[in-house]
């Protein structure tokens, strides 16, 4: 009888400790000071329309928690390489989703603005995207390059 008692009361109290730590996981929002930091990122997929190629990419972008950020990356695009800088608008929603806006630039002449969906996960240490633009494929990956990183 004691030890099926003491087992009720250890139940419980994992119980009560499993669901204290899913209402803190629960309770965690994005917000732009939270996913403000440096990152370092790949972008993959095709241009389909018109019938460009492969598009694939690496770089390094800084996020402020003002809404903006800037970077430089290198491309393929269709096998071509390209050096690139980065640089536009984004917003974070509570729920770790937002929307961004880049202008990406060859030398001083802006070569394209995308428009992307992204969202944020691992404690705002880590995105995902999607390309808005049509006859596109692409999604870029990133993730914090320094774990606390705040700037």
């Amino acid at each position: 009888m004691k030890l099926n008692h003491a087992q009720s009361t250890l139940g419980i109290i994992c119980f009560s400790m499993l669901l204290g730590l899913a209402q803190v996981a629960q309770a965690h929002e994005c917000s732009a000071s939270g996913v403000a930091g440096k990152y370092g990122y790949t972008s993959n997929g095709t241009i389909v329309t018109p019938a460009v190629g492969p598009f694939v990419a690496v770089g390094r972008v800084t996020v402020t928690d003002t809404g903006t950020f800037s970077g430089t990356q290198t491309a393929s695009i269709a096998g071509n390489l390209f050096d690139e800088t980065i640089q536009g608008t984004y917003t974070v929603n509570p729920d770790c989703t937002g929307t961004l806006t880049a202008y990406i630039y060859h030398g001083s002449t802006l070569a394209r603005t995308s428009r992307t969906n992204i969202v944020w996960d691992n404690l705002e240490q880590e995105f995902r995207q999607i390309v808005l633009t049509a006859g596109t494929a692409i999604t870029i990956t990133g993730r914090k390059m320094f774990h606390d990183d705040e700037d």
